[in-house]
Parts: structure tokens; C-alpha cells; sequence
């Protein structure tokens, strides 16, 4: 890692990248593993994305979320998404770390 808040740099980040290694942070990783443990399913894995901020981690759940508010800490934003230029429903946010973990297909749900 290369500065002092253990930001991966561009090429360590690229080098990440093509051997999977992004993970979320613990707190929309606990999110992750109890969806999955549910059945729902990735249908992106995590990875460096940059947004909402540099370095942020985002992952895609392909249905929307099902394991409840319970595993929502103080540290997670959660908020539904209405913009389809996005394309999910549930969005989980950390307020730590800026990782993005989103759920559902908005463009579905919206043709159904």
C-alpha cells in the first residue's frame, strides 16, 4: 500500500483487479454474506470503482435485499434507489469506507 489510509495504488489496484482480490469492507461484507447464504446471488463481484469516492470497493447483488434491516449497522447507509440511470433498487453505502454494495434490477422491476 502507498500512503499513510492504506489506499492501494493504480498499479496495485490493477494488479488487484485481474487476480480477484477486492474485497469489501467488513461492514457491507456481513450484508454480503448473509444475502448469500440466503440465495441471492453476485452478479458483480467486488471491485475497485472509484466511486462514490477513489478507492471505493463496489459489488452487485442480482436480487434485492432479503436478509432485513437487522444486519444494518450505524456505519451502513441504506436507501432505495427510483433512478434508473443507475439501475438497482437497494443501495448500501458505508459511511467508513465509501464501498457500495447495491441490490436488484431497477429497469426490471420498473417493466413488470
Amino acid at each position: 500500500m502507498t500512503d499513510k489510509n492504506m489506499t492501494p495504488s493504480l498499479v496495485e489496484r490493477d494488479l488487484m483487479k485481474k487476480s480477484g482480490q477486492f474485497q469489501l469492507c467488513e461492514e457491507l461484507q456481513l450484508i454480503l454474506d448473509k444475502e448469500l447464504k440466503a440465495g441471492n446471488t453476485l452478479l458483480e463481484s467486488p471491485c475497485c470503482t472509484n466511486w462514490p469516492q477513489e478507492g471505493s470497493i463496489f459489488a452487485s447483488l442480482a436480487n434485492r435485499l432479503t436478509v432485513g434491516k437487522e444486519v444494518l449497522t450505524d456505519d451502513v447507509y441504506y436507501s432505495i434507489n427510483d433512478d434508473i440511470h443507475y439501475g438497482w433498487i437497494d443501495e448500501c453505502v458505508c459511511k467508513i469506507h465509501h464501498n457500495l454494495l447495491v441490490a436488484g434490477n431497477l429497469i426490471t422491476n420498473k417493466h413488470q
